[in-house]
């Protein structure tokens, strides 16, 4: 697939999981045709994922050119004055637009460097002069200042053009909730215009250009939808990976950033993290001097560096949402609420016990209030009631705010915390070593990434035993330096498309890449209508990646029965089943 829009996950291959949500979204998006979609708000904290899942949808959208024109823009923080942010809101949908009707992608670039007189001649050079008129309307709204009604043409225009002309658009923004906090009516930035997403009001109720708004300040931006757009969206929360997804993810970064881990250590990452995108990311790309996470010693010591150093970015980051929070709210007794609420995360907690146990010097009402502006923060929960507050449901989250703030309130120890995650880890070993011995769980989930890795580092080192333990390797065959092993997806995404657990492109064009499947599926054989299948597959995969010289190869925990045997044989296809091939 091509990537249309610049996508700031970095490498496209990054992307990892959110197959449920893609699948969602797509499925949503497809229903636009069918006006089935209401708009939609996707809740997430900061760098859970929200912003690559909704620029990987716009690609997605893009590529597929199958009836909806996507449209992207994200709200940046900082003050603007509402002229230049009604431009290049409109600038962007225009050129995204004309980048959709043309395919060329050039136009996803030009809106810092255009115009509205040059967006004028490029929809006229392309012959969409159904634009040129909205164009022109802007421009008369600011010949004489009539900047409400610059927000409402901006604001209506895809949902205009699409009714216009019969199509069916997707109105993407990121990071909604800076909309009312960020726009000014005056070029000196003094008078906030609080009534920018209010004019959302009709909008969000189209059905052929309907929403989807995403925000990380999940309670600001869930209280700027009840009050400014109520009953107006519904509210998609983005949790943590799957655990299947979040090991995926643990060895796909560890490969890309060149940091080996091991079956064990990326057991215990992803349980530490609960599947945040985040951690994982924070801790394999951890600056921790010295880091290494392959030893469960060495990843404990890079989460006490990322939570309890001031360098470490999970720390960072919380601590902005901390900042931002007692910056809102009157810092009174709101460390102790906060830091109560942590220690007592496993329970809802009621504003009565809290006036008690805390002796806070409040009514209930004040208190309320309070309770309120922190869950809007996003650094404590709304219970099962509106009496009811929790601490985050984070393994994470309540270390790092103890050891900035527990020790001003009350005495406390720093390496506590540093002792409770080794404590942490001493369980979850204990829980995997279990795991693999009563399910054997090194073939289970990690076969796929084992094998990667075994590619990545290992391969050439263990040369004459991987070729020795694998059957029908092509006689010069030599496992040698690849400069990808990566398990592999040809898009549509989700979709009409096919994927490989393994895709090794060999460095040097005289060796051989490698294509492989891995199946660590309990008592059933590799079958001779699953090797056809794949060989399919290898068939597609030299031809999309111009491969001259490959080798399929098949990992099946259980075997292969005679005739798949007997297939991979006549096809010129390498096969196993030997465990080795998992050994770290």
């Amino acid at each position: 697939m091509e990537y249309y829009l610049e996508e700031r996950i970095g490498d496209p291959y990054l992307f990892t999981g959110r197959q449920q949500e893609l699948e969602f979204f797509l499925k949503w998006i497809e229903d636009i045709k069918r006006r089935l979609s209401k708009s939609t708000a996707v809740m997430a904290r900061r760098k859970m994922g929200k912003t690559a899942l909704m620029e990987r949808l716009f690609n997605v959208t893009f590529y597929k050119n199958n009836g909806v024109i996507p449209f992207y823009y994200e709200i940046k923080e900082g003050g603007v004055w509402m002229v230049d942010f009604c431009i290049e809101f409109f600038l962007t949908f225009i050129y995204q637009y004309m980048a959709f009707k043309t395919r060329k992608i050039e136009y996803l670039g030009s809106v810092e460097e255009s115009s509205l007189e040059t967006a004028k001649k490029e929809a006229a050079k392309e012959g969409l002069d159904y634009l040129i008129d909205t164009i022109e309307s802007v421009e008369n709204a600011l010949e004489h200042g009539y900047y409400d009604t610059l927000w409402r043409i901006v604001r209506n225009a895809p949902k205009n053009t699409a009714y216009k002309k019969n199509e069916f658009i997707v109105q993407m923004i990121d990071e909604f909730q800076f909309l009312n906090s960020t726009v000014y009516r005056d070029k000196e930035l003094t008078n906030l215009y609080t009534k920018m997403s209010g004019g959302y009001m009709s909008t969000a109720e189209s059905k052929i250009a309907p929403l989807l708004v995403s925000g990380s300040w999940v309670g600001w931006l869930m209280n700027e939808l009840r009050m400014k757009l109520p009953a107006r969206f519904r509210f998609y929360f983005l949790g943590g990976l799957p655990v299947e997804e979040a090991v995926e993810m643990v060895f796909k970064y560890s490969r890309f950033q060149d940091i080996p881990v091991t079956e064990e250590t990326a057991y215990l990452i992803t349980r530490i993290t609960e599947g945040s995108p985040f951690y994982i990311s924070a801790i394999i790309r951890s600056i921790f001097p010295g880091k290494d996470i392959a030893t469960t010693d060495g990843l404990v010591k890079t989460l006490e560096f990322e939570t309890l150093n001031d360098r470490g970015e999970i720390k960072s980051t919380w601590m902005e949402y901390v900042s931002a929070a007692f910056q809102r709210v009157n810092d009174r007794y709101a460390k102790n609420i906060v830091l109560y609420l942590s220690k007592n995360k496993d329970r809802e907690v009621t504003r009565g016990e809290l006036l008690e146990k805390l002796k806070l010097d409040m009514n209930d009402a004040e208190l309320e209030t309070k309770l309120k502006a922190l869950v809007r923060a996003d650094i404590i929960e709304q219970g099962s009631s509106n009496f009811d507050y929790r601490g985050v449901q984070d393994n994470i989250f309540g270390k790092v705010f103890r050891a900035v703030y527990q020790k001003e309130i009350e005495h406390f120890e720093v390496r506590r915390i540093e002792t409770e995650y080794r404590k942490t880890f001493a369980e979850l070993k204990r829980k995997y070593r279990k795991l693999q011995g009563e399910f054997n769980y090194k073939k289970g989930y990690f076969a796929e990434y084992l094998i990667l890795d075994q590619l990545r580092y290992r391969a050439r080192e263990k040369n004459a035993l991987l070729k020795s333990i694998t059957h029908n390797l092509p006689a010069d065959f030599e496992f040698c330096e690849y400069d990808r092993a990566w398990s592999y997806r040809y898009v549509p995404e989700y979709a009409a498309g096919f994927s490989v657990d393994i895709f090794a492109r060999a460095v040097e064009a005289g060796n051989y890449s490698i294509v492989g499947e891995v199946k660590n599926r309990d008592k059933k054989k590799f079958s001779a209508a699953e090797v056809s299948a794949f060989e399919n597959k290898l068939k597609k995969m030299k031809e999309i990646e111009t491969l001259d010289r490959v080798v399929g190869f098949i990992f099946s925990r259980e075997g292969f029965s005679e005739e798949a045997e007997e297939l991979c044989l006549e096809k010129g296809i390498a096969y196993t089943a030997d465990s080795r091939w998992l050994d770290t």
